[in-house]
């Protein structure tokens, strides 16, 4: 009986180890650490005296965190998520892609892939263990400066 009941177990284990090595382990972005983005790009923001919407998206394009400045123009949230979900979705910061419109390294038909699609300065993928889990986008600044705060953001991935 012991040792059926030592065999049955043997053969559970193997069984969940041989499971296991099935399963690939894709990186997450979770709110949390949307939000802890978000602040921290928030705070270069105010800290410089630009008035500006941030948005983080999750892999899919859905909006993790949101922060607009009161000040900011109406126009800045659609802008900081179209601009998040087009790093994301491009694996690309816009800026890239932007450059690379102009100079023809790039077809101009990506911007008939989706309506969320927008090149221009302030979005960034958001790379976990070499997979993009996200992205940020900043609007209501100059491009660079957006790009400067997005990466404001992206500083709390190396703490």
């Amino acid at each position: 009986m012991i040792k059926n009941t030592i065999l049955i177990l043997l053969l559970f284990m193997s069984t969940m180890i041989n499971a296991q090595e099935k399963f690939i382990q894709i990186p997450i972005l979770t709110g949390e650490t949307a939000l802890k983005m978000v602040q921290a790009a928030a705070e270069q923001a105010q800290k410089d005296g630009l008035y500006v919407t941030i948005t983080i998206v999750d892999r899919s394009g859905q909006t993790l965190a949101v922060s607009r400045h009161h000040n900011a123009g109406v126009h800045t949230i659609r802008a900081s998520y179209k601009k998040a979900y087009t790093a994301c979705s491009q694996k690309r910061e816009t800026a890239e892609i932007a450059k690379g419109l102009i100079d023809g390294s790039i077809p101009e038909d990506i911007r008939f892939l989706d309506e969320n699609i927008l090149m221009m300065d302030g979005g960034i993928p958001i790379i976990r263990n070499g997979k993009v889990v996200g992205g940020i986008g900043v609007g209501g600044a100059h491009g660079s400066e957006d790009v400067r705060i997005a990466k404001a953001g992206l500083s709390i991935l190396t703490e």
